[in-house]
């Protein structure tokens, strides 16, 4: 797979990603609520795609002791960090390792994973329906998929930050909770849940969808 231009910005991120501020404010309460979601499951395979440094891949081989754990990314950066995590943290046995993988084409099996986590990057991926699509082929039926991602209240700030974001060469798509569960559900979903994640500091809350793979 040929390295796209725009992994470069997560590579570059990943040398300050893991800092602890900002994965106090930032991550953990995404993290946490994702976990509290899942409670009571027993998957035999669990991917968490867009895995960045794997913070919350580490924690769902420790919270499904008895599935097999892969994370995926995109970026060489990110997926370097977290790979140099699972070594350093042995008791993690069911952590399988980590593959460089676009979301909107993924080098993974049909029906081969119970429960997929997308935290903090569908609203990077520039085909969301693809995307959409192939977590639709991924997942078994009756499989669970929670994402968690940047989503505002109106179109109208949805294209004031896509816009912005363009100008800085690397654009966000935000995607508000109607529209994602509109767009899961016309691709074999069906939306359970969706709330906002309350977390520290101004950074904006972000969205959790919930949601069964029909």
């Amino acid at each position: 797979m040929s390295v796209p231009a725009e992994s470069i910005f997560f590579d570059l991120w990943s040398a300050s990603y893991d800092r602890p501020g900002l994965q106090a404010t930032t991550y953990r309460p995404i993290h946490d609520a994702v976990l509290s979601r899942l409670e009571g499951l027993h998957p035999d395979a669990v991917l968490d795609l867009g895995c960045g440094t794997g913070q919350l891949t580490q924690r769902l081989g420790e919270q499904f002791p008895e599935a097999t754990v892969v994370g995926a990314d995109l970026s060489d950066g990110m997926l370097e960090r977290a790979a140099e995590r699972a070594e350093a943290d042995d008791a993690v046995a069911n952590l399988r390792g980590f593959v460089r993988a676009d979301a909107q084409r993924l080098p993974l099996a049909g029906g081969s994973f119970d429960v997929v986590t997308c935290t903090e990057s569908f609203h990077w991926y520039a085909d969301q329906e693809a995307a959409v699509a192939e977590l639709a082929r991924i997942l078994r039926p009756g499989g669970r998929l929670v994402i968690a991602s940047i989503a505002t209240v109106t179109g109208f700030a949805d294209d004031a930050i896509q816009r912005a974001t363009e100008l800085a060469g690397r654009p966000i798509r935000p995607i508000p909770k109607r529209r994602l569960k509109k767009l899961l559900e016309s691709d074999q979903f069906e939306v359970t849940h969706q709330g906002r994640i309350p977390r520290l500091g101004f950074v904006p809350w972000p969205m959790l969808t919930d949601a069964t793979r029909r």
